[in-house]
């Protein structure tokens, strides 16, 4: 799903909501909705690259200190937030006058309510493919571990050759 499709989504549940962006396997996709507001997208995309290094961070510290719910920043103009889930992180921006919990608890929980249908979804195809074929299911892995077996063989015997005629030629 695209972040176009995602906002389109969280700003029917939130229509506060300025920016978003969600950074996903090291790439953020941002989101800039049209407002009165003068909302420069490179001082936007700037601010978003900072999120997963100050996630990371926090994550460091979560042995002492506990889970990491979410980050917030707040500019003169707006309020940022970095929201950690699963495999992502979804960063947005509100207006300074929407409460900071009621936000962040009106996002995670329909990012959770998207995952698990998500994860369901997944579920039903894991559960029609294994159930329509297993013996299939069961050759084509058996063929994949002997495919990387017999790659994995020829390299190191390539490399033992290569270590022999290495001490052969000295």
């Amino acid at each position: 799903m695209s972040v176009a499709e995602r906002y389109d989504q969280i700003i029917k549940v939130e229509p506060r909501i300025k920016i978003l962006g969600i950074l996903k396997d090291g790439n953020m996709d941002l989101n800039v909705k049209n407002s009165n507001e003068d909302l420069d997208d490179n001082a936007a995309k700037l601010s978003f690259l900072q999120t997963h290094h100050i996630i990371e961070i926090g994550k460091r510290f979560s042995n002492e200190l506990g889970k990491l719910e979410y980050i917030a920043f707040e500019y003169d103009k707006l309020k940022l937030f970095d929201l950690p889930a699963k495999e992502e992180i979804i960063t947005f921006a509100i207006t300074k006058d929407v409460d900071d919990e009621e936000i962040v608890k009106t996002i995670s929980d329909h990012v959770l309510e998207s995952e698990r249908g998500k994860a369901s979804e997944e579920e039903k195809i894991y559960k029609e493919s294994s159930s329509s074929d297993l013996w299939q299911n069961y050759m084509l892995n058996y063929i994949g571990f002997m495919k990387e077996f017999a790659i994995s063989s020829i390299q190191n015997n390539e490399r033992i050759l290569m270590s022999f005629w290495k001490k052969f030629n000295k």
